[in-house]
């Protein structure tokens, strides 16, 4: 088998999605050793973006890679720090009075259409910073929690700013600087995809950003002498499209497009990033690229409900079930070959959590997972069961 697919490292590992089992007092763990080496990362097909990296966040398998570590302005993906700061330091029924400074040139840059005197939550104000991407968000929101982390700050955005530079320091983006909250290009901001993917990685492991992310349309509610409702529109227009639900766009002048998505494969979720597409060319590379990882890799179910019915109907017929699943990242051709032998080694026991045996999952002749066997509840009594 060729060399194990290289990973994002321990950064990224502690921060992707635990596939671990639930332990339970009586309910033993499903027995699993490594998955089967994967092939090197798939080449990436002819898109226009420079910098392209792929990774599955549950196993943090490296799927596709162009230029992760180049160093790249990362426009408003920066929005995403910035997000999480503010979830760091604000409730999100708090109220934030907009200020004059807090605006933007519309024509210019991407925003709510928040005015001078609008009073909105920070859970609002968040919804406008990662929706529609604005800038005006951004600012009320920097100013606020700036102050807050430094109340002797003549300058609390630049406050804010630091403190994004500290966090990004925590999170392990090494080939990140931030200058602004808000993305705006400027001397030293600076990102490259691999950053962008811990970023990312760490922004959905917040339930309320998560959720705002993959939105495609949303309302929010702004009081004040003005109060009225807001629609806002996501700039992120593969939402509902392949799995992808998040995350983050972000627009260059000089350097193109960016894009972090992120998409369900199964049970697993695989994050890309893309930097400096051309112009109105981002979506097309992300449809090009999930079409080849789809086309070289494998997320195979395995276990209770999954790709092999047939296991599950001969367990049935003998009296047995299993009660847990898997699933694994193979390459195609892995997946062609994946087989399993059926191990059954019956006890005495009435208990509906008493193992019987196993199943051993291969890849050719490597094993890549064992699940435990149990007898089925209606032949060992269990009352769940008609």
């Amino acid at each position: 088998m060729v060399a194990i697919i290289a990973t994002l490292g321990l950064v990224l590992a502690q921060l992707i999605t635990s596939t671990a089992f639930a332990s339970a007092a009586a309910v033993p763990r499903p027995m699993v050793v490594p998955e089967a080496p994967l092939a090197a990362p798939v080449p990436v097909p002819a898109i226009t973006a420079r910098a392209v990296l792929a990774v599955d966040l549950v196993t943090g398998a490296t799927l596709a890679a162009v230029n992760p570590d180049m160093p790249y302005p990362p426009a408003s993906t920066t929005k995403m720090l910035t997000a999480l700061i503010v979830r760091q330091h604000a409730a999100l029924d708090e109220v934030i009075t907009i200020e004059p400074g807090d605006l933007v040139d519309e024509v210019i840059y991407a925003h709510v259409g928040l005015r001078a005197g609008d009073r909105v939550a920070v859970r609002d104000l968040l919804a406008g910073l990662l929706v529609p991407s604005g800038g005006d968000a951004a600012r009320a929101l920097a100013r606020v929690v700036g102050a807050r982390l430094d109340p002797a700050a003549t300058n609390p955005r630049a406050a804010f700013v630091a403190e994004m530079n500290r966090v990004a320091r925590r999170l392990g983006m090494r080939s990140t600087h931030f200058v602004n909250p808000d993305g705006r290009d400027a001397p030293g901001q600076r990102s490259t995809a691999r950053d962008l993917a811990i970023l990312g990685a760490a922004l959905l492991k917040d339930p309320f950003l998560a959720d705002v992310v993959a939105q495609p349309v949303t309302t929010i509610s702004v009081k004040g002498p003005n109060a009225r409702d807001i629609t806002l529109w996501s700039t992120n227009h593969l939402l509902g499209e392949l799995g992808v639900h998040g995350i983050k766009t972000g627009t260059t002048a000089e350097d193109g497009e960016n894009l972090v998505a992120v998409a369900w494969r199964r049970d697993h979720q695989v994050i890309t990033v893309t930097l400096g597409s051309a112009e109105g060319e981002r979506f097309n590379d992300v449809r090009a690229l999930f079409d080849a990882l789809g086309t070289h890799f494998r997320w195979v179910r395995l276990g209770r409900d999954g790709d092999h019915p047939d296991l599950e109907d001969r367990l049935a017929a003998d009296g047995f079930r299993l009660m847990t699943n898997r699933t694994l990242l193979l390459t195609a051709a892995q997946a062609d070959r994946l087989r399993y032998d059926l191990r059954l080694a019956p006890v005495s026991s009435s208990s509906p959590w008493a193992i019987q045996g196993e199943v051993v999952f291969y890849v050719g002749a490597t094993e890549v997972l064992r699940l435990p066997v149990y007898r089925s509840g209606r032949e060992a009594g269990d009352p769940s069961q008609p």
